[in-house]
């Protein structure tokens, strides 16, 4: 008898180390999950934003490719009646022009982005590999700014200077030729910039547009924090004429914003399947602890005692070895997940996921919503094998065998 007990007491035991390790790995991987998959979506969009803004006000041509065909003047843009400083942080004048840029040795057909004195530079620091930025700020000069892989694909670096020839107005003849000095060199990771764009002062384009001073290709506009994107795009489009368009960033980089959007719905699979399989085994635990202890039940109903107290007994019981789990799950994981932050132990391959490592980003609310739903969740499950506690006749469990 002695013997049975013990294999019982042992069965048992194994059974709730494996539930409070279910209950651990599973916090473990929603809290990695979510962090990873909410650090890829805020550093990619960082990264979009900070090249084109969080929308870009131009005409409906201009909108419809990446070169400005037809150019706008902020006047003609009734600002007074959208651009506040409770919304707007900030907006730059921009204007893009095919060209065919050559070097000594190789050529390559990208788009030349004119930018003015009015460029916000600080936003591309974490993207300059090497140099300055172009000096749009004084007099016209020939600076600018490629990528590395353009400057891989052109073999040329800092100081060696290359051609870029457009497409005159007339679209027949000779190109018009501008010569430029590489002075810095960026690097994202992401292809559709880094194979495309080429900065230069604004004022390369307007003239070879034949643009007064005032004239640009659109607006890139940067709002402050917490205000809503698709509200304030609203407003400005139906402030502004009907020939120009207001277009937020998701819409000009559709193909990104929806690959992003694909995190949302693996993470999703991820915590579904998690709590799932924590609940299926705490449920198994309370099973084997119910049947283990049924002569114990047996005699507390034969001492009155109501099945719902009996059944809070083993709720409370199981929810001790929840608490257990999430304290060692919540613990490892966020070891790993600072680890990670300070470290950048994890690298990633940069042309498919456009970061070089994983990014976290993990808040208290998250944090807090994961494990209050984890709690919620079993205990709500588990309410359901608890019930096996009425169907325990004290009759029969205390029969001597």
């Amino acid at each position: 008898m002695r013997n049975q007990n013990i294999d019982k007491s042992s069965a048992s035991s194994r059974i709730i180390k494996i539930a409070t390790s279910a209950i651990a790995i599973g916090l473990i991987m929603m809290l990695i999950a979510v962090a990873t998959s909410l650090g890829l979506q805020q550093e990619i969009k960082k990264k979009i934003v900070a090249f084109s803004g969080e929308l870009f006000i131009a005409p409906f041509e201009n909108n419809n490719s990446k070169i400005s065909t037809k150019p706008i003047q902020f006047s003609q843009l009734n600002q007074e009646s959208w651009n506040t400083s409770t919304d707007i942080e900030h907006y730059q004048s921009v204007a893009s022009k095919a060209a065919l840029v050559k070097s000594k040795t190789d050529f390559e057909g990208l788009v030349v982005k004119g930018v003015g004195s009015d460029y916000r530079w600080e936003n591309l620091n974490s993207y300059l590999v090497s140099g300055v930025y172009p000096d749009t700020g004084s007099k016209l000069n020939n600076e600018v700014l490629l990528s590395q892989t353009i400057a891989d694909r052109l073999r040329v670096g800092i100081g060696h200077r290359i051609t870029a020839y457009f497409q005159n107005e007339s679209n027949t003849g000779t190109p018009n030729t501008r010569y430029f000095m590489v002075v810095g060199i960026y690097e994202t990771g992401f292809p559709d910039f880094d194979t495309t764009y080429l900065f230069a002062d604004i004022r390369h384009i307007q003239r070879i547009n034949k643009w007064n001073s005032d004239e640009v290709g659109g607006f890139e506009v940067f709002l402050k924090q917490n205000v809503d994107l698709d509200q304030k795009t609203t407003q400005i489009y139906n402030q502004i004429p009907p020939y120009i368009d207001a277009v937020t960033v998701d819409k000009m980089f559709p193909s990104l914003f929806e690959w992003i959007s694909l995190f949302d719905f693996n993470v999703l699979i991820i915590l579904t399947l998690m709590i799932l399989v924590g609940t299926l085994n705490m449920a198994t635990a309370l099973l084997v602890l119910i049947l283990e202890r049924s002569k114990m039940i047996g005699l507390l109903k034969a001492m009155g005692a109501k099945n719902s107290m009996i059944q809070s007994v083993f709720l409370w019981n199981s929810l001790y070895i929840i608490f257990k789990g999430l304290l060692t799950g919540n613990v490892i994981a966020l070891i790993f997940l600072f680890g990670q932050q300070k470290f950048n132990f994890i690298q990633l391959d940069p042309t498919t996921y456009y970061v070089s490592d994983v990014p976290i980003l993990l808040s208290f609310t998250n944090f807090l919503a994961l494990n209050v739903g984890v709690v919620f969740i079993c205990t709500l499950v588990l309410y359901i094998p608890s019930f096996i506690v009425t169907k325990i006749d004290p009759s029969k469990v205390m029969r001597i065998q």
